[in-house]
């Protein structure tokens, strides 16, 4: 099993068009990003946003801290009338959310939406 690079860091893009907010998420989704990844999720997001969108597919190491950061995020915004949905991400981080069980806990799509 390939160790990710430790220098590797999260980036995260935002955008918001229609209601929609989208994340693009490259590096890494781990313990040192989910606090930036919590607080872009709901950083002064407009008024009318009805639907998330994490695209994965920058997105080269994801692990457990990660994991539960997806399933959070999911049910936080559930909670508030919302939808999320994630967009797959490469073949590795695909596997490991397959082979945890949040693959079926999480909307995943592979391409995003147009909104």
């Amino acid at each position: 099993m390939e160790v990710p690079d430790p220098g590797e860091v999260l980036d995260v893009a935002v955008s918001d068009d229609g209601g929609v907010r989208v994340l693009r998420l490259e590096g890494e989704l781990d313990m040192a990003g989910v606090d930036q990844f919590d607080h872009l999720l709901a950083a002064d997001r407009p008024a009318g946003t009805t639907t998330f969108v994490i695209d994965l597919r920058g997105l080269t190491f994801i692990d457990s801290s990660g994991l539960r950061a997806l399933i959070m995020a999911d049910q936080s915004v559930r909670q508030e009338g919302m939808r999320l949905i994630v967009v797959r991400g490469s073949d590795r981080v695909n596997e490991v959310l397959e082979m945890t069980g949040v693959a079926q806990r999480i909307e995943l799509v592979d391409e995003p939406p147009v909104p």
